[in-house]
């Protein structure tokens, strides 16, 4: 069984997942953020109720991002520590957009053949962006990567796409600057771990696998910055290249 971890944004789930990537046990929390206290107890509560044990599972996945920078870290540390200690279950990771797309790819609103276009909230009035369409057996192909797309844009940056569906914590904050050529579906409201399951045992692209590749994707720079760092570009910044 493949037990997934999604802690990309405010939400913060749990599910084990069959290998097929059907949906076994689930536990989600829309409300947060509180990753670092509902995370463990998520995985144990699910486990619990299929009396499953670490033996049954094959594989730890976990949404990479984009999204908070918090959330991402505690959701992929937790996934490696769980990982590691099983010592025989794999550890795979999927971009959180992906896992979406694929969503709404069996969203009803996406069966009129218009492109997938999960939105995630990144604060600062934006939002993380990528553009997906269906691919064969079910799965999805990315067709443009991820961009970070300003509120006040975003009806433009949709409606140059074309007839897309979207959907996310993105698409439900800002749903009242959606334009008509790309409506949310209403079952998609965020990112879970039983998306990031499915999505990983569907092998769609972006699964990686093993501790060097599981990493997070931040989709940009973060907002603060150590004080070395600081302190390092300042002395390069100087006309002696060290001491003012």
């Amino acid at each position: 069984m493949i037990l997934a971890l999604e802690t990309a944004t405010m939400a913060c789930s749990a599910a084990l997942c069959a290998a097929d990537g059907s949906l076994v046990a689930e536990r989600v929390s829309l409300a947060g953020p509180a990753h670092s206290k509902l995370l463990l107890p998520f995985v144990h509560e699910v486990l619990a109720e299929q009396g499953a044990g670490w033996d049954d599972v094959d594989t730890v996945a976990v949404g990479l991002g984009p999204g908070a920078f918090t959330g991402l870290r505690i959701g992929i540390a937790t996934a490696r520590a769980l990982a590691q200690a099983d010592g025989s279950a794999g550890l795979a990771g999927v971009p959180t957009l992906t896992a979406l797309a694929l969503a709404l790819a069996g969203a009803p609103e996406a069966l009129s053949g218009r492109r997938l276009v999960p939105l995630i909230d990144g604060r600062r009035r934006e939002v993380f962006a990528a553009v997906f369409e269906r691919a064969d057996e079910g799965g999805v192909r990315l067709i443009e990567d991820v961009a970070v797309v300003p509120a006040d844009g975003l009806a433009a940056w949709l409606a140059s796409r074309g007839d897309v569906v979207t959907g996310g914590d993105g698409a439900v904050l800002y749903d009242e600057l959606l334009p008509a050529c790309g409506p949310r579906a209403a079952g998609v409201v965020a990112p879970t771990a039983a998306m990031v399951g499915r999505a990983v045992a569907c092998g769609v692209p972006g699964v990686v696998r093993g501790p060097d590749a599981v990493l997070p994707i931040y989709g940009r720079a973060p907002d603060a910055t150590p004080r070395a760092a600081r302190n390092g570009a300042a002395a390069a910044g100087s006309p002696a290249g060290g001491a003012a």
